[in-house]
């Protein structure tokens, strides 16, 4: 049951994903709108993952874990009943406020219920579904809108309506069975650091989607970015200074810890950054359907629940560092065949790679979770759990800003307007969806032959073909970074356990000695 909760809300990151091109052709809107449909739940999501996770500590994880249930059910039927972008937005924004308070609940439950010996299975499960989901979330989108057998077809609301009834049979069965847990020593609440983090985090996302809208020297652009690092500052002084603070930043002096959590974020970035652009490219290059969108993530799935379960006997017999290492390794591969993509490309040839995406997922961010969570005192499993998850949508929503700021910047470059009608250059130049839903009702008013609007469509896909690939190449060689980072990390010392006298830390995969999971 409590992996049910942890897919509703990694479902609800990657499923939208596959509704997002018709809604962009439905509302009218351009890629930023659509990175910050995506960011408003991962924003608020991973900037209040930590406050959230102290309120389960302090008031009881089943308490929260409900309270969030609610929060995201109704935010899901919200959205799902939207007829704005103003209105959507708000919806994921309060969806991502839930999932705060769902996903730390989850997996500190799941730490205190589970026997030492039972634990690194039970963590190792948890991990797997959050990497199935990711995948599983496309091909029910997918489903509910194209339908299938007895399934009528539907519009992008399903992708949020479906939400509603699997938050209530979740929020009924966490009532009914799972136990109560809270930390005997709650310590006190830390607004000022919620504050700070959440403000901070926003105007580093605003800057980065902003800059290619409004220019990288606009006012608004700088005035954004400036405030993410004088907040962003202020927000580690103030942690480092207060007494109980929300994130104690001494876990990072664990290098098991520290390294985890920086595994999460760089896998995250790299992985939904890819999952935001693939089904975006299916559709728009490859003229997929949005079942068929779906479908294509599905080896993903596959690869990432086989590969989960082995992990902690990787991790026990080889070190978590070596596995992290390989797990980018497989992440590199897979984005380096990737940037070979144009429109032309089968799926026959996506398989490989987006197989390898669940591969490198599984061997990444398991052994990473396990260390943030061995280092992280019982007692105190609620803040590790979200530090794990915040790192984790920190992660997320760079991804989303990053790389789809980088592909919108080639895209508009790329794309050749002077090869269409005159009517459809603004459109084509501001979005692949803009420009074919502009084209399909020119068509309709007898103002653009057919001809004219393939030409639309085929200058769109081979734009938007050479976004995609140039994305993933980044992609690339930021997973090969990041693989050799994990190995330098190694030569670093530091304990293996948190100390906190008196206090047990969650059990990992073997005992190591102080050089961490090697």
């Amino acid at each position: 049951m409590l992996s049910l909760g942890l897919a509703l809300v990694i479902m609800s990151i990657a499923g939208v994903n596959v509704a997002l091109a018709s809604l962009q052709r439905d509302l009218g809107v351009g890629l930023a709108v659509l990175q910050w449909i995506n960011n408003a739940y991962t924003l608020t999501f991973g900037g209040l993952l930590l406050t959230a996770g102290a309120l389960g500590d302090r008031y009881g994880r089943k308490g929260a874990l409900e309270l969030g249930l609610v929060v995201f059910g109704g935010a899901a039927l919200l959205g799902g009943l939207a007829g704005s972008a103003a209105v959507l937005l708000v919806s994921r924004a309060l969806m991502g406020l839930g999932a705060a308070f769902i996903m730390p609940a989850t997996l500190s439950i799941t730490t205190n219920v589970f026997s030492p010996r039972e634990r690194p299975k039970a963590i190792a499960i948890w991990a797997g579904v959050a990497s199935a989901s990711g995948a599983l979330g496309p091909l029910l989108t997918g489903v509910l809108m194209t339908g299938w057998w007895f399934i009528p077809p539907g519009g992008w609301e399903l992708a949020f309506l479906y939400n509603v009834p699997i938050a209530g049979a979740v929020l009924i069965a966490t009532a009914i069975w799972v136990p109560r847990s809270s930390d005997p020593q709650a310590a006190r609440l830390d607004p000022l650091g919620a504050i700070t983090s959440l403000v901070a985090l926003s105007a580093l996302l605003f800057g980065i989607i902003e800059g290619p809208e409004r220019g990288w020297t606009s006012p608004l652009v700088l005035a954004g970015l400036a405030v993410a690092l004088v907040v962003g500052a202020g927000f580690v002084a103030w942690e480092r200074r207060t007494a109980q603070p929300m994130l104690p930043l001494s876990l990072f002096s664990q290098r098991r810890f520290a390294v985890g959590a920086g595994v999460n974020t760089l896998s995250f970035l790299v992985l939904i950054g890819f999952w935001f652009l693939l089904v975006l490219y299916v559709q728009f290059a490859l003229g997929y359907s949005p079942l068929q969108a779906g479908l294509t993530t599905l080896p993903e799935a596959v690869s990432g629940m086989l590969v989960a379960p082995l992990t902690p006997r990787l991790t026990a017999r080889f070190g978590g560092t070596r596995v992290m290492a390989a797990g980018f390794a497989v992440l590199t591969a897979c984005f380096g065949m990737l940037a070979l993509a144009d429109p032309t490309t089968s799926y026959g040839f996506l398989v490989a790679p987006i197989t390898l995406a669940g591969v490198g997922l599984s061997l990444t961010t398991i052994p990473a979770t396990n260390d943030i969570m061995a280092t992280t005192p019982l007692a105190k499993a609620g803040v590790g759990s979200a530090v794990n998850d915040a790192s984790r949508e920190i992660g997320a929503a760079l991804g989303i800003a990053i790389l789809g700021t980088l592909s919108a910047v080639i895209y508009r470059r790329s794309v050749d307007v002077t090869r269409l009608h005159e009517s459809m250059a603004g459109a084509a130049a501001d979005s692949p969806g803009a420009a074919l839903e502009a084209a399909s009702g020119l068509v309709a008013a007898g103002e653009l032959t057919t001809v004219q609007a393939e030409a639309v469509a085929d200058e769109v896909a081979q734009a938007f073909s050479r976004a995609f690939a140039l994305s993933m190449l980044a992609a690339a060689i930021i997973s090969a970074l990041c693989g050799l980072w994990v190995l330098l990390s190694r030569r670093q010392s530091g304990a293996a356990r948190i100390g906190v006298p008196g206090e047990p830390a969650a059990a990992s995969w073997r005992e190591l000695p102080a050089g961490g999971t090697d």
